[in-house]
């Protein structure tokens, strides 16, 4: 049996739906995997719980129900203020997982942080592989991305799609040496179930509130609102097909306004309402054309777009949530991948995937 030491980064929706499947599916991934992921650390912004032997399937269920209710993964803060609790630095947590000697850990970042791109690395240097949901480090200036790309420990799939294929499937064209022309599609699950809330006459402001409340946007629906979520993976699909674009080779069209993005994410929910109108308008002249407002984004060498668009209503992009690839051999009719992949239990699943792959491949 494979016992694989795990440092858990992000105990929040994802994070803690990782951990009920790595607690329920133990006898399964025993059985089909032969191996037992050992979580020696779970941490959150301000709080961690370490344990060189791993921690307990109670006291991972005891974090995941702790976080449930909005309190720190560490027992010993729970009622505590938040100015006085505290942690190691994202650094300190590797250097717990040094000290011991440990080997073969694997580092899951499934947080939204910025900045972790040096923490992945030292990482990697340690001898340790990383999985990410976090998709920050690979949409990062090329100069810090690059080295997590093609790497042998590193795997991504949440980071486009959850638990769909997407990332597994670009590369397979790439090892089978299918050159990529163009990549389309509706990159964001939670606009895919905001535009079409909207297309059903409910509020913008009220869809959004509805995708934040099933756990579909980011910890703050800006980054996906403003289309920096799309953008990220675009820029992530547009690096793996081969093409270092930049950040600013894709032109985003943001769904707020200046104004709202000093805004604490609760003044902004309240903010929205004021967007209505003129999001019910857009979605009005779309189906008079015979059209349906859709949250689009395409890539390819020369650069993409991130945006609203009116597409014909009967038409794959309207009626389908899924991202294509136009390539050597799928010229004339692309590969299309689809089916849901918004939600905190199917982006822990692509991580879970990911971690098993690694298991497969490098363990």
């Amino acid at each position: 049996m494979k016992r694989v030491p795990v440092i858990l980064y992000g105990a929040g929706g994802v994070g803690s739906a990782l951990l009920r499947q790595i607690v329920y599916g133990r006898d399964w991934m025993a059985s089909r995997n032969n191996c037992h992921f050992v979580v020696i650390s779970v941490t959150d912004s301000k709080t961690w719980q370490w344990a060189v032997g791993g921690l307990s399937d109670e006291q991972l269920l005891d974090i995941v129900a702790a976080k449930g209710q909005g309190l720190p993964v560490d027992p010993q803060w729970r009622g505590q203020a938040v100015a006085e609790m505290q942690r190691p630095s994202d650094h300190g947590v590797l250097d717990a997982a040094s000290e011991a000697e440990l080997e073969n850990v694997m580092i899951i970042d499934v947080t939204a942080a910025d900045g972790m791109e040096s923490v992945l690395k030292r990482s990697i240097n340690l001898g340790y592989s990383v999985v990410l949901a976090n998709k920050k480090p690979l949409a990062a200036p090329w100069a810090r991305a690059m080295g997590f790309f093609n790497h042998a420990r590193v795997r991504h799939e949440s980071t486009v799609g959850g638990g769909q294929p997407i990332i597994a499937t670009l590369r397979y064209l790439l090892d089978t040496n299918d050159p990529i022309y163009q990549i389309e599609g509706q990159m964001s699950g939670t606009m895919g179930y905001i535009c079409q809330r909207m297309e059903a006459g409910v509020a913008f402001s009220t869809a959004v509130q509805e995708a934040k409340n099933s756990g579909y946007t980011e910890p703050d629906p800006r980054d996906d609102l403003g289309g920096m979520d799309a953008m990220r993976k675009l820029l992530i699909l547009g690096r793996m097909a081969g093409w270092p674009l930049e950040e600013s080779a894709i032109a985003v069209e943001s769904l707020y306004t200046p104004e709202m993005a000093m805004l604490g994410v609760p003044e902004f929910m309240s903010a929205i309402t004021q967007l209505d109108e003129r999001m019910q308008a857009r979605v009005a002249a779309a189906r008079a054309n015979g059209e349906a407002l859709r949250y689009v984004a395409e890539v390819n060498e020369q650069g993409g777009a991130v945006g609203l668009k009116a597409v014909p209503a009967g038409s794959a992009l309207a009626n389908l949530k899924y991202i294509s690839f136009r390539t050597d051999r799928y010229h004339d009719e692309p590969l299309l991948i689809g089916g849901k992949g918004a939600g905190v239990e199917m982006t822990a699943a692509g991580v879970m995937g990911d971690m098993l792959a690694l298991v497969r491949e490098v363990y």
